[in-house]
């Protein structure tokens, strides 16, 4: 009897994921649910006692999974897979190396919508009332992905923002979803950080309620924290999104952690610098750093020669000196160093809290980019500073040009490649290259058809990716490939929808991409620039 109920069961299943499909091939949208006989639903309400805001649903289509080895790196420990920030991993698998293509409609699984990348901004949400550069932004933070995708343990990671927040395992040579989680307590809007089988999911916020108005009114800046609603860290199975533990934290939890040798670290919009045991989330150290608050700025880390790590986030300050990027002991939480801007420049808005740093462990140097010397016509320096990763010590800062102001995430993700950094202008829509050692601007390109401050948001915000001794560059709808060395652009593709923080990620043949408009993408390399084998 109980052979046959549980026969009917996946009958029901059956037929419902049909007429799922049907209904959404006949409306001309690609398939909502992904085509799998077996469907395993777990639902969430609490953990060790403590209640969550929303149901936790995590949905597993177990034949999705691969059924072989791609040779994929098995951790994606930091924000854009490497230290220094080039996301290019390795591959075995022949379908990567020789390119896939699809598209995945993943904010609609997660309840939100997936816009048609043809989409002209100006039919975007609220645009005929807030304008076309609010509604792109608004978009990005609250719909589809600011960040880029994670590629590791044979999966594809990628998290939308989709109130409440969600994160998808995907079958990369498919497009197929193997697991997704939905109902987190607020936006996920990171890259998901991979290790030993478990994925990592901080969420958060943007905002600030009235209570943090008053305090700032009074000059309180100590009980100021950022976050409107609840920040959490999740751990989840990787191969099947069993949820394993999870905290809640004081403030957003927007930026990524990162992890090393079974540590993760964390930043928080209360100020908060926290070390937890990566596989049973409990807490090695915290520091509560009052009057600072994280906001996009996701944790690096630098190991010392005697092989202590050293974890490293930026934080925002609302008063002097308005921002600093703290380094702490990865075993014991003692805070090594901090560092800022040197006078006369100083730090605006949530410039240093905003762009995550570059670590050179060759080189021992930490590089981060922040907005600065704000004018009262709205216009911004963009400054590239570097700091001896042991010391705390400012190698040197230079101004990359002026602009107006970006809205939202004020820099660009820097990238080190060897001796040179790569980093983006959002305010200008340009791209430069820094000699890592002497501050030298080497060269510096404006990207065509991207529309920067004060009209539109401008870019990119996300690091360039090194591959085949190309940049690869995701701004506005279009991937860029320029020549390293001189800046000239060799090839333009157009995406469509609008790319937020987005770093190009690549294996193989192919590259993967998260969307604004919630989409997730892979394209073949030869498609974007069909003679890049030959540089």
């Amino acid at each position: 009897m109980l052979g046959k109920k549980i026969f009917l069961v996946f009958l029901i299943l059956s037929l419902i994921l049909s007429l799922v499909a049907a209904v959404s091939i006949l409306s001309g949208q690609p398939p909502l649910i992904p085509s799998s006989p077996i469907v395993i639903t777990r639902e969430y309400t609490c953990y060790n006692g403590t209640y969550f805001p929303y149901t936790i649903k995590v949905i597993y289509y177990p034949e999705n999974a691969s059924d072989s080895n791609m040779g994929l790196p098995s951790t994606w420990p930091v924000t854009n897979s490497q230290q220094d920030h080039n996301a290019v991993v390795t591959t075995t698998c022949t379908a990567l190396i020789t390119g896939v293509s699809w598209e995945l409609p993943a904010a609609q699984l997660a309840g939100g919508v997936s816009i048609p990348l043809s989409t002209p901004p100006s039919k975007l949400p609220g645009a005929s009332v807030m304008g076309v550069k609010t509604a792109l932004v608004m978009l990005t933070q609250m719909v589809g992905q600011p960040l880029g995708v994670s590629l590791a343990d044979n999966e594809l990671f990628v998290e939308m923002d989709s109130v409440p927040g969600s994160i998808f395992a995907v079958n990369p040579v498919t497009g197929n979803v193997i697991w997704y989680a939905t109902g987190l307590a607020s936006y996920a809007m990171n890259n998901p950080i991979v290790w030993n089988g478990i994925i990592f999911v901080t969420v958060g916020d943007v905002g600030f309620n009235f209570a943090n108005f008053v305090h700032y009114e009074k000059g309180q800046y100590d009980l100021i924290h950022r976050g409107m609603g609840y920040g959490a860290i999740y751990a989840f199975n990787a191969s099947d999104g069993v949820l394993l533990w999870m905290r809640f934290t004081m403030g957003e939890a927007m930026p990524a952690p990162a992890v090393y040798n079974g540590i993760l670290a964390y930043t928080t919009g209360g100020g908060c610098f926290v070390g937890v045991n990566a596989s049973t989330g409990q807490v090695i150290w915290m520091d509560d750093f009052k009057g600072l608050f994280a906001s996009m700025s996701s944790v690096n880390y630098y190991v010392l020669p005697n092989g202590t790590p050293v974890f490293i986030g930026g934080f925002t300050s609302l008063g002097a000196p308005y921002g600093l990027i703290i380094a702490v002991n990865g075993l014991t939480g003692a805070t090594m160093w901090n560092a800022t801007l040197p006078s006369p420049n100083k730090p605006y808005n949530t410039g240093m809290g905003d762009v995550p740093v570059a670590v050179s462990q060759q080189y021992g140097i930490v590089v981060q980019s922040t907005v600065a010397n704000a004018e009262p016509n709205g216009t911004v320096d963009t400054m590239l500073l570097a700091i001896n990763a042991t010391n705390g010590k400012v190698l040197w800062a230079t101004n990359l040009g002026r602009g107006y102001t970006p809205p939202a995430f004020k820099g660009g993700i820097p990238i080190i490649i060897n001796d040179t950094v790569y980093v983006g202008i959002p305010s200008l829509g340009s791209v430069a290259a820094v000699n890592l050692f002497t501050d030298k601007i080497l060269w510096e390109t404006r990207l065509p058809d991207l529309g920067i401050p004060p009209k539109l948001p401008g870019g990119p915000r996300g690091s360039p990716t090194y591959y085949h001794g190309l940049l690869w560059v995701a701004a506005g709808g279009d991937i860029y490939v320029l020549n390293p060395h001189s800046g000239q652009i060799l090839a333009t593709y157009q995406v469509g929808g609008r790319f937020g923080i987005v770093n190009p990620v690549i294996a193989g043949n192919t590259m993967f991409l998260a969307n604004s408009y919630g989409w997730v993408i892979a394209l073949p390399l030869n498609e974007i620039f069909p003679s890049y084998q030959s540089y």
